[in-house]
């Protein structure tokens, strides 16, 4: 068990953006004793008007997690640079170039995350 553990910190420690899904799970479950604070007749996981804006929020926390982690399999050398080397070389960037490229990269795997879920569902 003490390896198992072991082996989960260490996968916690190579990848920090995984944090963020035991953290959505965790909410998910507390949010049943939130929702029958605001209203005693809801179900479990009633997918009604108060569980919607939680389970949004819930889904972009772990899109978010799985496009740092998509961005570090897919393009690792990508991810390497960019926590390794990035700083030095954004510096020497115009404004418009820091922005295009930063903003160019997350989004589209954050899109193409979002764009899966409209499929999958």
């Amino acid at each position: 068990m003490m390896n198992i553990v072991g082996w989960i910190k260490g996968k916690l420690k190579s990848f920090p953006e995984l944090y963020s899904i035991p953290i959505a799970l965790l909410a998910w479950v507390i949010s049943i004793e939130f929702l029958r604070a605001l209203d005693e007749t809801v179900g479990i996981y009633d997918s009604g008007i108060f569980q919607i804006p939680i389970f949004s929020i819930i889904l972009l926390f772990t899109f978010l997690s799985v496009a740092w982690l998509a961005m570090g399999l897919i393009f690792g050398s990508l991810r390497r640079f960019l926590k390794d080397e990035f700083k030095n070389a954004f510096q020497q960037l115009d404004v418009w170039e820091k922005v295009l490229l930063s903003y160019m990269v997350f989004f589209s795997l954050v899109f193409s995350l979002v764009a899966l879920s409209f499929v999958l569902t």
